[in-house]
């Protein structure tokens, strides 16, 4: 392991990088990664991060990764359960499972998914109402269209609500067929369809009630992102919103990628995605969605312990394979927030910074 890391870090210093202007700098980082273990700290100060670790993965273990596969997500390769016990660690960079590590955050300190006030579905009206409109896009009976520039789009996902009412997403026409894109592809992989994830999986209905749930509880964040004006939210102001509206730094870290990957991942990001335009921009480049998702998504990661593992990801895949140089300065950026986060949770005495929201 050591003379990977060391071959890593070689590699990134020989190649050269396209330079990308960071705007959220050192001092972000400092001053976030200062409240995130602060929050973390006063809510578990009986907890190592191993102890919050170990903890949440045996949730994920237990109680979500038997439905994962329903909706598959290439992530490398799973470890035997004796191998994960005895690590912590369930694969290699990731196993599937670890892309719902939110949900076990989630789980951790709210395992009933209760609410402090009653929540319509609100997340999930959306995601079926975006995947609706851009299959018929896809299909030439509706123009191109980008659902953040429309100013009824909160009345369309009300008006929407009644079809994913009791945790359902409905995916078939009248007569029973796949809503989907009726046009040629060049693999079968790719059709877009209004199903999210393998509908002839054996536990597909069970994915589907399940992150229906998760969209419902999920919903109050949501909507308030929803009415903030683009690119006016710092993570600082939307962890403190998630945080007031959740109680626990646990729940309200969890619910924040949940929702980013949502809006990057389960809809069509030129026509569909939203929420990710309220955040400030990070760095250059024009994938907004794709920078949240990941930044949430890698910073998560990083607070869990896994900065060598899905950083080696990030490097092999993003910079050498897919030359995405955004995007792995992104993961970069927040692997750096979840190292600080972790030396700032053992050792409360370096934290000096405050938060700038």
């Amino acid at each position: 392991m050591k003379k990977l890391i060391l071959s890593t870090l070689l590699i990134s210093i020989i190649l050269p990088s396209q330079a990308i202007e960071i705007y959220y700098g050192e001092e972000r980082i400092e001053s976030f990664a200062c409240e995130l273990s602060r929050s973390f700290k006063e809510a578990y100060p009986d907890k190592s991060l191993r102890k919050l670790k170990m903890e949440t993965l045996s949730i994920l273990r237990e109680d979500i990764k038997p439905y994962v596969n329903a909706h598959p997500i290439p992530a490398g390769f799973s470890l035997p359960k004796f191998v994960e016990k005895i690590t912590g660690i369930p694969g290699f960079p990731a196993s599937r499972s670890e892309y719902w590590i939110q949900n076990a955050f989630i789980l951790y300190a709210n395992p009933n998914l209760e609410l402090k006030e009653h929540s319509e579905n609100h997340f999930a009206s959306y995601i079926h109402l975006a995947r609706k409109r851009h299959v018929d896009y896809l299909n030439g009976v509706a123009p191109k269209f980008k659902l953040r520039d429309e100013k009824d789009l909160f009345k369309q996902i009300e008006n929407n609500l009644p079809n994913v009412a009791d945790y359902t997403f409905p995916h078939l026409d009248g007569e029973g067929n796949p809503i989907q894109h009726e046009g040629i592809v060049n693999n079968e992989k790719n059709r877009f369809t209004l199903a999210v994830g393998k509908v002839e999986h054996e536990m597909y209905d069970e994915f589907v009630y399940e992150s229906q749930r998760y969209n419902e509880f999920a919903s109050p964040l949501f909507v308030w992102l929803l009415n903030q004006k683009d690119f006016s939210v710092s993570p600082e102001k939307l962890f403190k919103k998630s945080l007031e509206i959740y109680g626990d730094p646990m729940v309200a870290f969890g619910v924040i990628p949940w929702i980013f990957s949502g809006d990057a991942l389960t809809v069509n990001r030129g026509t569909s995605s939203v929420v990710s335009y309220k955040m400030e921009r990070l760095l250059e480049g024009n994938d907004i969605p794709g920078f949240q998702y990941h930044f949430w998504g890698y910073l998560i990661q990083s607070m869990m312990g896994n900065s060598v593992r899905v950083g080696s990801l990030a490097f092999v895949y993003e910079k050498l394979y897919q030359k995405d140089i955004p995007d792995w300065k992104v993961d970069l950026m927040a692997l750096k927030v979840g190292k600080k986060f972790r030396k700032f949770f053992k050792r409360p005495e370096a934290c000096q910074g405050s938060s700038k929201i």
